[in-house]
């Protein structure tokens, strides 16, 4: 099927985000933050930040994932609802491959790119044709996959992460997107995946992601193992610089007051 147009792209990530918003602020309404001393100065502003704070940190599951499912739909991805399962008792083989997979890139060894890791797990997985495991289970916490998409045979996982991250987050970061490929390896040797990290937009506006971000991301390989802004939205929506239109709708919704109700509602309580 053909690509969306510019204008359904835009039309789809307004009623996202309108949807997305307004469902997130219903399921906050009666719902009392705990009381802290600042209550008794500032009601208000502690009401609002408490609110905006919730929605901040469950951005990616409130707005990212089901934008990123929508647009990836209307660009006609299979989305995949289902969880992607680890082995119950994983092989010991695998198990000891992604480990040293792990300490390769840890020790900067030039020779565990991506491509070598992905391959390798592949590999040591083609043992599982004719050997197969039977017993799975739901992956571990912090490692399943909150977007999955296929297309023409080959499956994508992505996860959305905060701009701003914390020491050790890109190490968990490349953990999971190995652990991502040992588990779907291990249930089907002979598919195809391909996995990615995802940073919804850039902070640093037109300064490069990875020289601004910490450790410059390392040991996440950038572009191969994680994605940045358009990277991502234009492989779901695939059109050209789909992030200007999703800030296209954001200001669209802005400017007519779309959602001014219901923001008011929780903020200030019903006018």
């Amino acid at each position: 099927m053909p690509p969306p147009t510019q204008q359904e792209v835009f039309n789809l990530v307004r009623e996202t985000v309108i949807s997305s918003l307004t469902n997130f602020i219903r399921n906050r309404m009666g719902v009392e933050p705990n009381f802290q001393i600042l209550d008794l100065i500032i009601p208000t502003e502690r009401r609002i930040r408490s609110v905006v704070g919730g929605m901040e940190t469950s951005l990616g599951t409130t707005l990212w994932e089901p934008l990123a499912k929508n647009l990836a739909s209307l660009n006609g991805f299979e989305i995949i609802e289902d969880n992607l399962l680890s082995p119950t008792n994983m092989p010991g083989n695998l198990q000891n491959t992604v480990q040293l997979l792990v300490e390769g890139r840890n020790n900067r060894n030039q020779l565990y790119n991506a491509e070598y890791c992905h391959d390798r797990i592949k590999e040591v997985c083609q043992n599982f044709i004719i050997n197969p495991i039977n017993d799975f289970s739901r992956a571990p916490r912090g490692f399943g996959v909150d977007i999955w998409l296929r297309k023409d045979n080959v499956n994508y996982f992505f996860d959305t992460k905060t701009v701003q991250a914390n020491v050790g987050g890109y190490s968990r970061c490349f953990n999971q997107v190995l652990n991502w490929y040992s588990y779907f390896y291990s249930r089907y040797p002979e598919g195809n995946a391909s996995a990615r990290i995802v940073f919804p937009y850039n902070p640093y506006g037109n300064v490069n992601f990875w020289t601004r971000t910490i450790g410059r991301g390392w040991p996440l390989e950038p572009d191969n193992e994680g994605w940045v802004e358009n990277q991502f939205w234009d492989f779901c929506s695939g059109i050209d610089n789909t992030y200007q239109i999703i800030l296209d709708a954001f200001n669209d919704i802005s400017s007519t007051g779309d959602l001014e109700d219901i923001i008011q509602g929780i903020f200030y309580g019903e006018r």
